[in-house]
């Protein structure tokens, strides 16, 4: 076991403020997680982004999915962090790369990032903690859900907020890493095949496949919906067309599956004592999630 300054709560006293944050909480017994960027060519956007993880709790490694054939600049100032970087760089342009079961991942819990999300490690540490008791699904940030329209007899993705969600994006998620075997190696070549064509999809169906293996819906933390880039010039995702993309990648994985397992629900997770006002001289949990 990877030695720590941590040490188990006791569950019942001082489990609030101080006492929470020396101790290792719900993190016993200890685990690490890596975190899978996938990024094509920006190369500024990624190494600002991987500066930010400097210093964060549980972090086994990094490793960048380099999704464009032609590689990297040797110009490229990758920061220093306190944990490897590992870059694997892609024969072709593809999505599915993201989640090739990499024998260089070591861990169980993967995080899950595109280059241009921005995440607080608060943020992170909470994600993990929901994740370690949730292991077979997915757990993140940006959520996501699907309508049925009767006049159109189709399914439609929806990106709206609303009081229910299906789906959790993977640019922002915990996954376990059977589901990179899984979607490598077990899911339907077809589908593989559509997120090729498309360039679009994926994790529409990374969701297909854990609720239809786990029959569970994903779980979100915390308030983000969705994330904006300010340094971004471009992203895959602009465009009128992306939405009614989404939306076809949805009846055609259907048609695959032979049913829609995509399951709702109403439910986020925050930490307890998330905008709870506590006396005087008390300290939270987190003081921002």
């Amino acid at each position: 076991m990877k030695s720590s300054n941590y040490r188990p709560i006791n569950h019942s006293v001082g489990t609030a403020g101080k006492e929470f944050a020396a101790d290792i909480g719900g993190m016993y017994p200890y685990e690490q997680f890596t975190i899978v960027v996938l990024t094509y060519d920006r190369d500024n956007i990624l190494t600002l982004m991987l500066e930010g993880l400097l210093n964060l709790a549980y972090l086994h490694s990094v490793v960048v999915i380099w999704n464009n054939p032609k590689p990297p600049s040797d110009n490229i100032l990758w920061p220093r962090l306190h944990v490897p970087i590992h870059v694997v760089k892609s024969e072709k342009n593809s999505l599915n790369n993201r989640f090739l079961p990499y024998d260089i991942i070591k861990t169980e819990a993967i995080l899950m990032l595109d280059d241009d999300v921005t995440l607080r490690h608060d943020e992170i540490i909470l994600g993990f903690r929901v994740w370690r008791e949730n292991r077979d699904r997915i757990v993140g940030f940006p959520a996501r859900g699907h309508f049925w329209s009767e006049a159109n007899q189709s399914w439609y993705y929806n990106s709206a907020h609303s009081c229910e969600y299906s789906m959790i994006l993977t640019g922002a998620s915990f996954i376990h890493r059977y589901y990179l075997h899984a979607y490598t190696n077990e899911m339907s070549a077809q589908i593989r095949e559509i997120v090729e064509q498309k360039l679009n999809c994926e994790d529409i169906a990374m969701n297909f496949l854990v609720s239809h293996i786990t029959r569970k819906s994903p779980l979100k933390v915390t308030t983000h919906w969705s994330f904006i880039c300010t340094n971004c010039t471009s992203s895959l995702y602009n465009g009128g067309g992306h939405m009614p993309i989404r939306s076809e990648c949805i009846n055609q994985f259907e048609r695959i599956y032979g049913y829609n397992p995509l399951i709702y629900t109403q439910y986020r997770a925050d930490s307890v004592l998330f905008k709870t006002r506590l006396p005087l001289g008390m300290e939270k949990c987190f003081r921002y999630v």
